[in-house]
C-alpha cells in the first residue's frame, strides 16, 4: 500500500471514530452499522487517540492573557475540541479546576 493510500485510508478511519464518539451508541452497534471489525476498530482507536492526545503527557497547554484596564474581565476555558466555557471572574478556582479535569 502507498503512503498516500495509507493516509487516505487512515483520514477516513479518523473520521469514522470522529462519528462514534458523536453517535454516543455503543462501538459493537457502530462497528455492525459500519461493516468494521471490532478489532479494526480498536486498532483505529488506539491511533487516534495516539494521534489526537493533546501532548505527550496528558496535559492541556494554557495560556494566560494579561487583564486589560477592564475590572470586568471573563475567564475562557477553550478545549481541544473546539468547546468554548465562558466564566465570570468570580467563579472560584475550584469550579474552573473542576472544569478543566473534565477534559
Amino acid at each position: 500500500m502507498k503512503k498516500s493510500e495509507r493516509e487516505n485510508w487512515q483520514r477516513e478511519m479518523f473520521s469514522l471514530i470522529g462519528k462514534w464518539k458523536k453517535s454516543g451508541i455503543r462501538q459493537k452497534d457502530f462497528c455492525d452499522r459500519h461493516d468494521i471489525s471490532l478489532h479494526a476498530f480498536y486498532y483505529w482507536l488506539r491511533k487516534y487517540k495516539q494521534n489526537h492526545q493533546t501532548s505527550e503527557n496528558g496535559f492541556v497547554p494554557v495560556e494566560i492573557e494579561p487583564m486589560g484596564n477592564n475590572s470586568k474581565e471573563d475567564i475562557h476555558i477553550h478545549y481541544p475540541n473546539g468547546v468554548l466555557i465562558t466564566l465570570d471572574k468570580t467563579v472560584s478556582l475550584s469550579r474552573i479546576k473542576a472544569l478543566i479535569k473534565v477534559i
